[in-house]
């Protein structure tokens, strides 16, 4: 290939092709099905809005950080093997969900999709990030980031409109989406071509057990490095129990003084990452050994407290207690490298830096929509087009409503991606990143200068233009950086960006509202504190980039 090819169309193998196309079709079914999900379930299937907030509130946990384990699976096992699972139960999921009424079925069909759906994620990112270099993945990317847009705004615009005038039902929605993914399986099982693997992969075959114990290693990699600095500084076991004893306390007071489950959680797991830590420090990795039984045993009574709580409901336990068995997978990792669990401390900052911008994006689908039907007046807009309607001699009155917030987010990815991509594909990533979400922030502070439409469309448009530059070159960047041996694992972490961001983004932005808006009817300076955050997200990939950045990375 020549090097003036490099960076272009031409520059990307048939897999990468293929891997857009099935990324447009899983997300395109995604977004038509949850474009009218909530609804089809209370007033077509009856279930009360309480029941869908659960299945809902299920959903999204699974289809985030299932990647975490399935990045790291289809590492090991191969990304074709991981597509022709994920695909399959993508179809079956959506297929069963289309066919069941009772609360219980419809739960665990989409349980399923959303264990297809968080299979599917961090396969094609990996498979896009092994058939990219440096030279084109910032295009590649953005290509990638364009066509999630293009299937997320056609599907749900034109699709789900057509199918639900043909069908009352509304079935027919998600049976296209299952035909939609399922289809996928021919391409995966005829075209797709696994892509090239590091030579020294083969040298570092795990079993199963192992594979998934080593895809806790970076979500855990500040309480190792933690330990290891303890350890180091203290050089004594009975020390470090004692620790442990006091964090084990600390959780105690907390529930009873303070009345904290989240700091009593936190708390609780801390102490039981320091306890087995110790343990495997005396008895070696997964070792029959006195100490290990002792250990498990303990670690079993700390999850049962999570059952005996008061207060909990039955969700919040079976999520809290999955989350606290995780802690078992110390037992097997190796924590005798503490140059590697920095890197991986490093990757997880640059995440939880990022998900600052993803804060203000989850804005869009709560206090954005809130304050659109609150404030915005967009009878302008309405006349505008209605007027531009007329003169084609199309007789339809159009209304701007909420929905189209979105739309207007899409629609400006799908008109501008590729030419942005193009424009930056030879930039350095995290400045690129900081322009780029320094747009994203104009674009919220916008919002606070008045409630006109126009105002508002402009600071979209704006907000939307940082996004599609800010994301593509953030994968694009995690693709090259990353091992190569572990790439879908790196790919599978980054989606920690949209559990951070949604989490805080929903209970800050409802907070802010409440008390801002509707109390003291100052939307304006709700905007200024999103825009804020926008500016310390900034300031934090600037001291990231100056500091924990190798110069060669960029």
């Amino acid at each position: 290939m020549s090097e003036q090819k490099r960076g272009t169309f031409r520059s990307f193998p048939p897999t990468y092709w293929l891997a857009v196309i099935m990324e447009f079709f899983e997300r395109g079914s995604y977004y038509g099905m949850m474009s009218i999900l909530s609804v089809y379930m209370t007033e077509k299937l009856g279930f009360a809005k309480e029941s869908v907030g659960l299945i809902k509130g299920t959903i999204q946990p699974i289809l985030y950080f299932l990647p975490i384990i399935s990045g790291a699976l289809a590492d090991r096992f191969g990304y074709r093997r991981a597509l022709t699972v994920a695909f399959t139960l993508l179809g079956v999921g959506y297929l069963i969900t289309s066919q069941m009424t009772s609360y219980a079925a419809v739960f665990l069909a989409l349980c399923i999709m959303a264990l297809g759906a968080g299979t599917f994620k961090p396969i094609i990112s990996g498979t896009i990030a092994r058939v990219t270099d440096k030279s084109n993945s910032s295009l590649g990317f953005g290509i990638f980031y364009w066509s999630i847009n293009l299937g997320a705004f056609l599907f749900p615009m034109f699709l789900v409109p057509f199918l639900k005038s043909a069908d009352p039902s509304w079935r027919w929605v998600i049976i296209a989406s299952a035909i939609g993914t399922g289809i996928m399986l021919i391409p995966t099982f005829f075209l797709y071509k696994e892509p090239p693997m590091p030579e020294r992969r083969k040298e570092h075959e795990t079993d199963l057990l192992q594979t998934i114990a080593n895809a806790f290693e970076i979500i855990y990699s500040p309480i190792v490095l933690l330990f290891l600095k303890a350890q180091s500084a203290l050089r004594n076991a009975r020390l470090i129990y004692g620790i442990t004893g006091l964090l084990a306390l600390l959780a105690i007071y907390l529930l009873i003084a303070k009345n904290s489950f989240f700091l009593l959680y936190i708390t609780l797991l801390t102490a039981g990452c320091f306890f087995i830590l110790n343990v495997k420090s005396r008895c070696g990795i997964f070792k029959a050994c006195s100490h290990t039984r002792a250990a498990i045993m303990l670690l079993l009574v700390g999850g049962l407290i999570l059952w005996l709580l008061p207060g909990l409901t039955l969700y919040s336990r079976i999520v809290t207690s999955v989350i606290f068995l995780t802690v078992f997978a110390l037992f097997k990792i190796d924590s005798a490298e503490p140059v590697k669990f920095v890197d991986y401390f490093k990757f997880l900052l640059l995440i939880c830096i990022y998900s600052g911008f993803w804060v203000l994006y989850f804005q869009m689908f709560d206090s954005v929509l809130w304050y659109v039907n609150d404030y915005v007046d967009a009878a302008s807009l309405d006349n505008a087009v209605n007027r531009m309607l007329a003169f084609l001699g199309i007789g339809y009155v159009w209304h701007f409503d909420i929905e189209h917030v979105t739309v207007i987010n899409a629609l400006t990815i799908i008109i501008l991606q590729i030419f942005i991509s193009m424009l930056v594909k030879n930039t350095k990533a995290l400045p690129t990143m900081m322009v780029a979400i320094g747009l994203g922030t104009l674009g919220m502070a916008i919002l606070a200068i008045n409630t006109s439409i126009w105002v508002f469309m402009a600071g979209i448009v704006i907000f939307s233009i940082g996004e599609m530059t800010a994301h593509p070159k953030f994968i694009s960047y995690i693709g090259q950086t990353a091992p190569k041996e572990r790439l879908a694992t790196f790919m599978g972490y980054i989606f920690l960006y949209g559990v951070i961001g949604s989490s805080i983004g929903a209970i800050v932005g409802a907070k802010l509202y409440v008390h801002f808006v509707d109390g003291l009817q100052q939307p304006r300076t709700l905007w200024l504190i999103f825009s804020l955050i926008g500016v310390v997200t900034i300031i934090g990939l600037f001291l990231y980039n100056k500091f924990l950045t190798p110069k060669e990375s960029e």
